[in-house]
């Protein structure tokens, strides 16, 4: 009881931080502290905390991989290949609403860390050409890259998912698709309803052809990131350097560029936030905090739907991906949805979209984290939109749930 009220309360100090626009990175960091000493942690522990997220391989992997985004993305621009990009793609699809759907789902099918900060360049270009907002500019990136992780077995936490309820993964693919199918027509509601039209370019087969060389000549190095990740399996931070040593060789980038763009393009205050999130994490696992809210739950009796709801929206919360809400989640509240032995799968639907609910509004969400950062979102008037989608796809999900449950049962 003592110990949920506490881990209760760091998330709502967090939630208030946020809300009142302190910095994402201080907020974490002092959420960290906090939650360091509520749990009696030592001093020296929150020391050893701290050490061991600094120097950890996974920290270090994923401040590397934000640096060498905002590198490519610097020289791109500097060299004026993202320009070339933009106008290639807008000539040969002409709507630029597709367009953003198109790069934002398609870098989706690619399971990276903080994967949003690879496609938020080309869409904060796009974007910014036809007068959106950064808020708009950032949920059309969010959104569409992460409607796949409702059902796509290529994620691992989906694999996670399915090996934990013990589910075939084509009976997953077949109950779960639809929720894809709603998360997607909500995104393209929302664009349509909200962002304005422009006049369609007429394209034929003769600058088709050519806008596609144009495509190729200024994006090959982005084709080639995602090349060397998806064929070879090599890990996005050496695709990166890859990618990014041959560009600075063909497009004969001076010493002088990438100076200017490590001193001005990337902030300080991005790579702090990084080392909060994942101090936040740290403590957490270290404080084992997370167990006693479903014992609490489960022993006052509460209705079985809302403890399903809340323990993986919860833990989404807290973890900001997929693998972290059903890797703790899902052992904890599976005996729930057992019936003499037999999965109810739709309760592991509904736990799960309660999950990825929880996930989505994450500030703990690395996709979300950096973006904010990077299009200087305000995160208030953002999570206002967010939360429309998301309160939409829970309705419209519950009701195919329930649907779902009702023809499993009569069959």
């Amino acid at each position: 009881m003592i110990e949920s009220i506490k881990l209760i309360s760091v998330i709502m100090l967090i939630i208030i931080m946020l809300r009142l626009r302190w910095d994402l990175g201080l907020t974490m960091f002092l959420s960290s502290i906090l939650l360091n000493f509520l749990f009696h942690i030592s001093f020296k522990g929150l020391l050893y905390n701290i050490y061991f997220t600094v120097t950890d391989p996974t920290t270090l992997q994923l401040i590397g991989i934000v640096v060498l985004v905002y590198i490519l993305s610097g020289i791109l621009k500097r060299t004026k290949s993202m320009e070339g990009i933009v106008y290639s793609l807008q000539q040969i699809v002409s709507d630029y609403r597709i367009i953003l759907f198109l790069i934002a789902s398609f870098l989706g099918l690619i399971p990276m860390v903080s994967g949003a900060m690879f496609s938020a360049p080309l869409l904060k270009e796009i974007g910014e050409e036809n007068q959106m907002s950064p808020e708009e500019i950032m949920l059309s990136n969010y959104w569409f890259r992460h409607v796949w992780e409702l059902f796509l077995p290529l994620i691992p936490g989906v694999v996670l998912y399915i090996s934990i309820i013990g589910v075939s993964v084509r009976d997953i693919v077949i109950a779960q698709f639809p929720l894809t199918i709603f998360a997607l027509s909500i995104g393209f509601f929302w664009m349509y309803l909200t962002l304005r039209k422009i006049n369609k370019i007429k394209i034929t087969h003769a600058n088709l052809n050519q806008n596609l060389f144009t495509f190729l000549k200024h994006g090959w190095s982005i084709l080639l990131v995602l090349l060397l990740v998806i064929s070879i399996k090599m890990n996005l931070l050496g695709s990166l350097i890859i990618t990014i040593i041959l560009l600075l060789i063909i497009k004969r980038v001076p010493f002088t560029t990438i100076k200017e763009i490590i001193i001005h393009d990337i902030s300080i205050k991005i790579l702090f936030m990084i080392i909060g999130i994942m101090l936040f994490k740290q403590v957490l696992n270290n404080t084992n905090s997370l167990e006693p809210i479903s014992h609490f739950l489960s022993e006052k009796g509460v209705n079985i739907w809302i403890i399903l709801f809340f323990i993986p929206f919860i833990l989404g919360l807290l973890t900001g991906i997929t693998a972290g809400f059903v890797g703790i989640s899902f052992p904890i509240i599976l005996p729930l949805m057992l019936n003499n032995g037999s999965l109810n799968l739709s309760m592991a639907m509904f736990a799960y979209l309660a999950g990825f609910a929880g996930m989505m509004v994450s500030p703990m969400h690395l996709c979300l984290a950096l973006t904010v950062e990077y299009l200087k979102v305000d995160i208030t008037k953002f999570y206002k939109k967010l939360s429309l989608n998301l309160l939409a796809l829970i309705i419209m999900s519950f009701a195919y749930i329930i649907f779902f449950n009702i023809t499993i049962s009569l069959s």
